[in-house]
């Protein structure tokens, strides 16, 4: 931290010291909280700090104490709302904890991915909170080396962290599939996310087995899709209405994934939910301003983060942190996308 400028000179703990009328081992220790100090004495050097607007060296500290009290947050795409709103949970509680933020976007990129976890160590970061895109146990430990302890969200490694935070992806399937079958729907299709990301292919083989519990009255019109993007959902949906037997309902694995169905049906005069039902995995704030507004699967994004937060300074704080894994529960949304009066 930078401190204020007095008559053009930086000050520093010896000022303050001089000021307080002691030593600047004992001005150090005052501050510090360390030492065997008479209130007054501590009183003096606070005093003395205040008036010269003095503030600690982060970085002093920070090798003294082997630790800097910031934490990584690597997440595939920060303009998702999912993320974002995760970030905010995490930094808050981060905060309190006593912890600053440092944030990687990776891009959706492996390569960009394992730089952001490189760059982050190398600034010797406490702790680190990643989403990842799909590395491999053997690589992500190759690249960290256990240095420091980690929490996954959203999408995680299994056997490499302390813990992970995953929404509850199969539930949230079954309820949007179970929603269509109610409808009367015999076709339904699915917009897939990565498959190597947790929610990617958990969602799709969640899709499968709800499909396959309602054989042989309902079939998979078809699934396309590789990617969470706007873009992805454009050409996916293209893929599946151009079949012979398209769908008559569509699961989009995220809103992302949704919005791109739902521009493709306006380019093709598809109209939703007469010519087909949409519903999505994620409920984003604008889901509802949508038209006609978005039936989908919901959860607390900001929760996930502040969770996953609180295992991480758990773990920070503990010298043989024990793994633990959480599932965060998901509820549907009803409105107009899925056929249901509005």
């Amino acid at each position: 931290m930078r401190n204020r400028l007095q008559n053009g000179h930086v000050v520093t703990l010896a000022d303050v010291a001089r000021r307080a009328g002691v030593s600047a081992s004992t001005a150090s220790r005052a501050l510090n909280g360390r030492g065997e100090l008479s209130d007054q004495t501590r009183a003096a050097v606070a005093d003395a700090a205040r008036a010269l607007q003095f503030q600690p060296s982060q970085l002093a500290r920070s090798l003294r104490t082997s630790t800097t009290h910031t934490v990584g947050f690597v997440v595939p795409d920060v303009s998702s709302p999912f993320y974002a709103a995760a970030l905010k949970g995490a930094q808050t509680t981060l905060h309190d904890a006593g912890y600053r933020t440092l944030l990687m976007d990776c891009e959706q990129s492996a390569d960009r991915e394992i730089e952001a976890l490189q760059t982050l160590l190398a600034h010797r970061v406490d702790g680190l909170l990643v989403s990842t895109v799909g590395l491999g146990r053997e690589r992500f430990e190759e690249v960290t080396g256990g240095r420091v302890p980690c929490v996954f969200f959203d999408s995680s490694i299994v056997g490499s962290g302390e813990g992970s935070v995953i929404l509850d992806n199969y539930a949230g399937i079954d309820l949007l599939v179970d929603h269509f079958v109610e409808h009367g729907h015999r076709r339904i299709g699915l917009l897939a996310g990565s498959p190597s990301e947790t929610s990617g292919f958990e969602r799709r083989a969640a899709f499968e087995a709800a499909m396959a519990r309602h054989e042989p009255h309902v079939t998979i019109a078809g699934i396309a899709g590789r990617e969470w993007s706007l873009h992805e959902g454009t050409h996916a949906t293209h893929e599946l209405l151009a079949l012979e037997e398209p769908p008559t309902a569509l699961v989009a694995s995220s809103v992302e994934l949704a919005l791109g169905a739902m521009l493709t049906c306006r380019e093709r005069g598809v109209r939703i939910p007469d010519d087909l039902a949409l519903a999505a995995f994620d409920d984003a704030y604008f889901a509802e301003l949508l038209d006609p507004p978005l039936t989908a699967v919901t959860y607390r994004p900001r929760e996930v983060g502040e969770a996953a937060a609180s295992l991480l300074v758990e773990a920070m704080g503990d010298d043989e942190p024990g793994a633990r894994d959480l599932r965060f529960d998901v509820r549907l949304i009803v409105r107009g996308s899925c056929g249901c009066p509005r």
